[in-house]
């Protein structure tokens, strides 16, 4: 009955505030008005709506003004049911504002932050005059909150902030207010609004280093931050910031110390000897970091020590035992601790560190060993020339483990690749293990990639492999693919033994319910009925080696971390774009927020114009646009001014050869081919020719709505996305993306959305008549898929661009 409790506490706190109110200001009511309020405070702590009590607070509150302690209740009371109840808080202004002139500074910031917080976009007018007489106040308390309150104001009427000429008031306290902490909120709010970039002057960066000394902690990261964003005028400046900071290196605040390190190592990128310098100069007080017992900060700081090392792995390969493990330290320690180590290997110190992660391979956290395996599989790789590593890997293959068997052959594998040399040494410490004792399907897969592509070296090569086809219906994807690669590699080289090995393969391949798996046999089978030699050209060429794998960092994303020193992108190992939103969260819109266009045929227009890309955008009101005035904020509209043409057709492909059968493959396959039949190809009819579009099509967002809403020939369809079509989408706000799309003479009405769904709306015409095609295209980042609606006057045209639009996605 918690539905009935409430509504008892809410009836007895309501009768209580009756009789408090009529006892008026007595000191002896006092004591109980703040009991009273501490059990409203709770229940709203507690989920209990109190808003029906506003009015009995409200009077009971103000017959105690002076009562600081009962005014910080009652104004927080405010402030929670403010928007829920607009009409009544239109009385407590006159309350607010009587207060923000109170004699009593710390009365007037709690009023002045609590008008700010009651974020009613109708009592807009009643807060910028009591807010721009406090950016004046004497007291720093009150400047400080009222220029915080600029910010609150900002966030809910821009228009009234530029009107009232505020930003132009917090420039100036910024370069002449004495307090630091108002400079240093100045300093925030004017970022935030997008006013602060043109700020970043000589005058006004060395002003806040040289009293840097005066800020808080969190201001000198900030003023820090903020001068990392000018570019000194010469090599001088340079060491003259320098000098005036070194200091902050050996601060007892971690963020200040990153704070600062990012600043040298950004000022010094052009000054190569310099730089050098800086780098052994932040070396001690990273390590001073690492020295203290907070492992979260530590994990910070490792994650700087790894993006660096990966610059300057020279800089840490003398200290290289300061990265050991500990025992004592958490695993996502001694996990990153272990790349560090790998970024630093060279010829000098990569056998010690291979001895050191030995020992970690037989730790009792299996993560742990397996991390070791694969980092010591890392280093052979990087560090070809130093004798023993190659040795140190083979011998976890004795010690019996399951997993690091799995693990072991997993790093053998890539070694071969990279290093066909050393292949057969590899190759004759893995043929004595059975690939029945190896269930890992990674491990597997990779162990029958080294029977495929070395089997002329493995004796029984053939027979394991004969062994694991006889169970291909219970392998994973992985493996089976493997299998296929391997057996079609193998026969080319030992063509008796592995006939009957190719024959079950592909006959069971075909049968698979996988795609991939199905489509792969297919394709092999037919390669082999089409032309023996090139089918051996195709699949058993040698391979070349490799000299980078896919899944390293490239360093081109390493430089754009590199860049974002000092935030999450170093932690995540990639840039803040790929997680985070360039909307702040106070102006995202909810997806049931969005104005839906279709009858129940195509989703919803989620970006608005405020004109089509050839008309200005006051020529739009608000009730026909698009997009929601705050989705507005990151919506991109192109402008279609470059011409393109369609993509070519892609040509047809050319005829099966006749079938063939090789060595009696058709028989092993039980008597059915699966080479199509020889009879002829029924002629197919003409390709209808391409779409062509009239550059620069004409339409206004009403209209567009408008036909959205009628428009009944259409088609829908989804395309796949691969990594790099889906960054190239994501690139640049979707401009790389819209400008593509644009030069097919295919306009942007508008795009938009937040992460992980993206939306984008284009329109076109026919060049040889007036139908117009309307476009939906959906993305979502998580599928990497594209959900596409085309309608269009006429029935051909859907389809018509079908083709043309894919085409343009597949050039991405």
């Amino acid at each position: 009955m918690p539905g009935e409790k409430s509504r008892g506490e809410i009836g007895e706190i309501r009768t209580q505030l009756n009789a408090l109110s009529a006892s008026g200001s007595r000191p002896e009511a006092a004591a109980a008005k703040k009991e009273l309020f501490k059990k409203v405070i709770n229940c709203m702590t507690i989920g209990i709506d109190m808003s029906s009590l506003f009015m009995l607070v409200m009077t009971a509150g103000m017959s105690n003004a002076e009562d600081v302690v009962l005014k910080k209740m009652l104004y927080l009371f405010i402030c929670t049911y403010a928007q829920s109840n607009p009409d009544l808080t239109l009385l407590t202004i006159n309350l607010l504002n009587k207060d923000c002139k109170d004699q009593d500074p710390t009365i007037r910031g709690l009023a002045l932050r609590s008008l700010c917080s009651l974020r009613v976009a109708n009592l807009i007018e009643y807060i910028v005059s009591p807010v721009s007489l406090a950016l004046q106040d004497r007291n720093p308390y009150v400047r400080r909150t009222a220029v915080l309150g600029v910010l609150k104001i900002y966030n809910l009427d821009a228009a009234a902030v530029r009107n009232a000429g505020m930003l132009e008031d917090l420039h100036d306290m910024l370069q002449k207010d004495p307090d630091a902490q108002v400079v240093a909120n100045c300093m925030s709010v004017l970022l935030e609004t997008g006013s602060g970039q043109s700020l970043v002057t000589r005058a006004l960066v060395i002003s806040l280093l040289n009293r840097i000394k005066e800020f808080s902690e969190w201001a000198q990261c900030q003023v820090l931050e903020f001068a990392s964003h000018y570019r000194p005028s010469d090599e001088q400046e340079v060491y003259d910031f320098m000098n005036v900071l070194d200091d902050r290196l050996s601060h007892s605040n971690s963020a200040v110390v990153m704070a600062t390190v990012k600043m040298f190592l950004h000022y010094t990128l052009s000054m190569p000897a310099t730089h050098q310098q800086v780098l052994e100069r932040i070396k001690d007080p990273l390590m001073t970091l690492l020295s203290r017992d907070h492992f979260e900060t530590a994990y910070a700081v490792l994650c700087h020590f790894h993006l660096i090392a990966q610059r300057a792995p020279i800089i840490f390969s003398q200290i290289y035992t300061t990265f050991y493990c500990r025992i004592n330290e958490p695993s996502y320690i001694k996990h990153l601790k272990l790349d560090i180590l790998a970024a630093i290997a060279d010829e000098t110190n990569a056998y010690d560190i291979a001895t050191e992660l030995t020992e970690y391979v037989n730790d009792i956290d299996e993560k742990l060993a397996r991390k070791a395996i694969r980092t010591v599989g890392k280093i052979a790789l990087e560090v070809q020339d130093v004798p023993g590593l190659v040795e140190r890997l083979l011998g976890f293959l004795d010690i019996g483990k399951d997993f690091v068997t799995a693990e072991t052959i997993v790093q053998v594998k890539d070694l071969a690749r990279k290093y066909p040399d050393i292949a057969e040494v590899c190759v004759g410490s893995i043929s004595n293990i059975s690939l029945e004792d190896v269930e890992e399907p990674e491990a597997r897969a990779a162990f029958i990639w080294i029977l495929g592509e070395h089997g002329q070296g493995i004796q029984d090569a053939p027979y394991l492999l004969e062994a694991c086809a006889q169970g291909f219906t219970n392998e994973e994807d992985q493996v089976q693919l493997a299998l296929l690669s391997a057996a079609m590699k193998l026969f080319f080289k030992r063509p008796p033994e592995c006939q009957q090995l190719l024959g079950v393969t592909l006959a069971a391949a075909s049968a698979e319910s996988s795609q991939d798996v199905h489509d792969r046999a297919l394709l092999y089978y037919r390669l082999l009925h089409h032309n023996l030699q090139e089918a051996k050209r195709v699949v058993a060429s040698p391979a070349p080696a490799i000299t980078r794998f896919a899944e390293e960092q490239s360093p081109e994303q390493r430089d754009h971390i590199f860049d974002e020193l000092n935030t999450l992108a170093v932690i995540y190992r990639k840039p803040s774009s790929s997680f985070t939103n360039a909307v702040p969260a106070h102006k995202e819109e909810e997806e049931e927020g969005l104005i839906s266009i279709g009858g129940g045929s195509g989703g919803a227009v989620a970006a608005a114009a405020p004109a089509p890309v050839t008309a200005p955008a006051a020529a739009v009101d608000e009730g026909s646009s698009l997009l929601s005035h705050d989705e507005q904020q990151e919506a991109f509209f192109a402008d279609p001014t470059s011409n393109g043409t369609p993509p070519a057709r892609a040509p047809s492909p050319s005829p099966a050869a006749p079938a063939m059968d090789l060595l009696g493959l058709d028989d092993l396959l039980g008597g059915t081919s699966l080479a199509p039949p020889p009879a002829a190809q029924p002629q197919q009819p003409p390709a209808p020719p391409p779409l062509q579009l009239r550059p620069q099509p004409q339409l206004s967002p009403q209209v567009f709505q408008q036909k959205w809403g009628t428009l009944t020939n259409m088609i829908k369809f989804q395309h796949s996305l691969s990594a790099s079509a889906m960054a190239f989408v994501e690139a640049n706000k979707h401009q790389d993306f819209c400008k593509k799309v644009t030069a097919a003479n295919v306009a942007v009405m508008a795009s938009g959305g937040a992460p992980p769904t993206y939306r984008f709306y284009f329109h076109s015409q026919r060049a040889d008549r007036e139908t117009r095609i309307l476009t939906e295209s959906i993305v979502d980042k998580n599928t990497s898929t594209m959900q596409v609606i085309v309608k269009a006057d006429d029935t051909e045209s859907p389809e018509q661009f079908q083709r043309l639009y894919q085409a343009v996605l597949n050039t991405l």
